[in-house]
């Protein structure tokens, strides 16, 4: 029998606290690809949501968990979507979000990170310093 960490149960309960807003994407058939791939294809369209990506479905339930458990507080180190992800889950739960990232992100992606009420650390150096910077800071 196939093992997988795919859980039915899990699914539904993650729906129950993550923003509609990351919920439902829009989806759209892929005309072109179907015939390559011998299947139908569907793309979703993640830009659509207020973060611009899918991650935020991921920090959503995260965020939740840390705030349903007492945290108050939140790092990551991030190359721009996985910090404004995060920014816009913790905001919603009253956490404090903190992201570290390179100097060197799209400025855009930085902004929209501040927008969204996080902490942000700007680092001189690639996600490989941001991400010790972040561990550092997440250290007691």
């Amino acid at each position: 029998m196939l093992r997988t960490r795919l859980d039915t149960a899990r699914i539904r309960a993650a729906r129950q606290v993550i923003d509609p807003l990351f919920l439902d994407s829009p989806l759209y058939r892929c005309e072109a690809l179907e015939p390559e791939l011998g299947c139908a294809v569907s793309i979703k369209l993640e830009t659509a949501n207020p973060v611009r990506s899918f991650k935020a479905r991921g920090t959503e339930l995260v965020a939740s968990h840390l705030a349903g458990n007492g945290s108050r507080a939140v790092v990551c180190a991030s190359a721009g979507n996985l910090g404004q992800a995060l920014a816009w889950s913790g905001r919603g739960r009253g956490l404090d979000v903190t992201v570290v990232a390179s100097r060197f992100a799209p400025v855009a992606k930085l902004d929209r990170i501040r927008a969204f009420g996080a902490r942000l650390e700007l680092v001189d150096g690639d996600f490989d310093l941001a991400r010790e910077r972040a561990a550092d800071i997440a250290r007691p």
